[in-house]
């Protein structure tokens, strides 16, 4: 069975799942790696929207609508006597830009005006907060390397002459990690089936029982993928996958004849 059929029946039926099991273990890795792709698929589309939409403000935008500032002791304190200290919001399309010496904003602040998938970079008054995708970071502005406005259109600058470089390598590290995490999830589904078999003692050893793991990660897989591709956010998303996975794991198991003869593949 090719590995679209596989795709195919992981998606409905434990039986065909636990069917598997017997097969060389190379095919469950190459499967792991195929479904890791091209459910990071959304993912890495969105993340590379976001940073080239970053792009597009461009250092005339960030010259002319944010005022002159420096940092003091990791501080944001205006230097322009004209400018009024109040938060001030550049909004272009997905992207929204805020810039507060004010100390009136904060991270929550931020994150409550913007939609679940929108982008945000924040300059708060005493660090840089960036949202994307639903993920977030903060950094402080000695981190940056930001001591006033000019440091600011510098990095910008220096950002947007790498950015062809960074988001290919930044989106293969996220990918590695990504894939990382679901080999892990898959031993621990494993040791969950092997549990549930009697470590090994009704004839079901762990080495299958990864094989029955790596397709039982299917549906909850393309559900993420689903999810992430229409950008909404499920509450308890991961705790959900873990659920359900463990469910097709579980009914694999049982789906199993006790008498059943073991015969691996080599």
């Amino acid at each position: 069975m090719n590995i679209f059929k596989r795709f195919w029946k992981s998606l409905y039926s434990p039986a065909d799942i636990a069917s598997f099991r017997n097969d060389k273990i190379r095919k469950s890795i190459v499967y792991i790696i195929v479904l890791s792709f091209v459910t990071f698929l959304p993912l890495a589309y969105f993340t590379n929207v976001t940073t080239k939409n970053a792009l597009k403000v461009g250092e005339e935008t960030i010259t002319n609508e944010i005022p002159n500032f420096k940092v003091t002791d990791g501080k944001l304190v205006l230097t322009d006597k004209n400018a009024k200290n109040i938060p001030i919001s550049i909004d272009q399309d997905e992207l929204h830009i805020y810039f507060d010496a004010s100390g009136t904003l904060d991270k929550d602040d931020v994150d409550n005006k913007i939609a679940s998938y929108d982008s945000a970079v924040a300059f708060l008054s005493d660090s840089i907060y960036i949202t994307a995708a639903g993920v977030s970071q903060s950094v402080s502005y000695d981190t940056a390397g930001i001591s006033d406005k000019a440091d600011l259109v510098h990095l910008y600058n220096s950002i947007e002459s790498l950015a062809k470089y960074f988001i290919p390598i930044a989106l293969l590290v996220l990918f590695i990690f990504t894939l990382g995490s679901v080999f892990f999830r898959v031993a621990l589904y494993a040791l969950f089936g092997f549990i549930l078999s009697g470590f090994g003692r009704t004839g079901i050893a762990f080495r299958q029982n990864w094989m029955i793991a790596s397709y039982s990660i299917t549906l909850a897989a393309v559900f993420t993928m689903i999810m992430e591709a229409l950008q909404i956010i499920v509450p308890f998303g991961m705790e959900i996958n873990m659920v359900v996975s463990m469910i097709f794991v579980f009914l694999a198991i049982r789906s199993i004849p006790p008498s059943e003869p073991t015969i691996l593949e080599k």
